[in-house]
């Protein structure tokens, strides 16, 4: 009897064809949730760049206006 004429062999055939292919959905799953993660880990990275440059810009900027207030000492 081949595999196709028994079908208690084919039953457990096609039950393990179906679990491998949700392992691999599974895995595609994490992949692309991963992948989205990281792209959120870079977007906060760049985010708080930008606030660390306009920080320092600010802090730059207010000591230059606070040497302008100085007065002048000869």
């Amino acid at each position: 009897m081949t595999d196709d004429e028994n079908p208690h062999e084919r039953d457990r055939t096609m039950a393990a064809e179906k679990a491998e292919r949700e392992d691999e959905e599974l895995e595609e799953e994490k992949a692309e949730a991963e992948q989205a993660r990281e792209g959120e880990l870079e977007d906060e990275t760049r985010v708080e760049r930008d606030i660390d440059r306009e920080d320092a810009a600010a802090d730059e900027q207010n000591a230059d206006n606070h040497r302008d207030e100085e007065p002048f000492q000869s």
